[in-house]
């Protein structure tokens, strides 16, 4: 299997899986590859300095037990013995049997969730609204802090991450935001001085959009995506608007469907729990 097949179908697991295995290519090792009529599939290891990932993608599970036994015998490569690496195994989260296998072999999920492209031939309107918009300002970190503790944490709590993170992280949180506005890669709406909003783009993805709950259903979500693929519209440099979402944040996802966007991929990340 060529190298541009293989970057082929580890993009369905997803964009970032791809970009990392292309740039990590001269460390990818294909464990197991298949290319049939009936189906295709890879299994491939990319092995790092500092770390070990496993990508696996099959368009379907059937007859496949051959590469479970496979999967169950690399994996116990690593995770058997003593650890001197992280561990990681990402996969179509359509695959199933691969899935309940690495869980019951020790690895954690990590995050189970769509990659979303914006696809609308036409850009969002942008109705009037009384928001306004600013950057980052490091005099007001504390309501920035609030906003993203308070955005995610019903979504960290489904599923058992650790809550409050911003606040417990606040120097690096700072630092994040600097660097981002510095390069005009956030961009912040406020109402009678409250942060209602915030949205993050770094090159062509939105990783983070996010709304205070007393605010969620009243439109405002709907304007700062608007704004949002507007903003990134406007880069000549992007191409394609995409975004990556948790399985368990369905509420955003059918607010990006509504506005646009489409599923391209799943995926479903997991660590060796050591």
């Amino acid at each position: 299997m060529s190298e541009d097949e293989i970057l082929e179908l580890i993009e369905r697991i997803s964009p970032h899986a791809k970009e990392y295995v292309a740039n990590s290519i001269q460390n990818v090792e294909v464990l197991y590859s298949l290319n049939t009529f009936d189906n295709k599939g890879v299994f491939i290891k990319v092995d790092n300095e500092d770390c070990c990932i496993f990508y696996s993608y099959f368009l379907n599970e059937d007859n496949i037990e051959d590469v479970l036994e496979l999967i169950k015998l690399k994996a116990n490569e690593y995770t058997s013995e003593n650890i001197t690496k992280e561990v990681c195994f990402n996969t179509w989260g359509n695959n199933s049997k691969i899935i309940k296998l690495i869980r019951n072999l020790g690895f954690k999920s990590d995050m189970e969730g769509y990659h979303l492209e914006y696809q609308d031939e036409n850009l969002p309107q942008l109705t009037n609204s009384n928001l306004v918009e600013r950057n980052f300002d490091n005099s007001k970190l504390k309501e920035f802090i609030e906003l993203f503790d308070t955005a995610y944490y019903q979504m960290n709590l489904d599923n058992g991450w650790e809550i409050n993170s911003y606040a417990l992280n606040e120097k690096q949180f700072q630092q994040k935001l600097d660097a981002l506005n510095k390069h005009n890669q956030i961009c912040s709406f406020w109402l009678s001085g409250e942060l209602v909003g915030v949205y993050i783009i770094q090159e062509n993805y939105i990783t983070d959009l996010v709304v205070r709950p007393r605010y969620q259903n009243h439109g405002y979500g709907t304007y700062i995506l608007a704004h949002c693929i507007r903003t990134m519209s406007s880069n000549k440099s992007i191409d394609k608007i995409r975004l990556r979402i948790a399985k368990s944040n369905s509420g955003a996802k059918k607010l990006y469907e509504r506005n646009g966007f489409a599923e391209i991929a799943s995926f479903a990340e997991h660590t060796y729990a050591c």
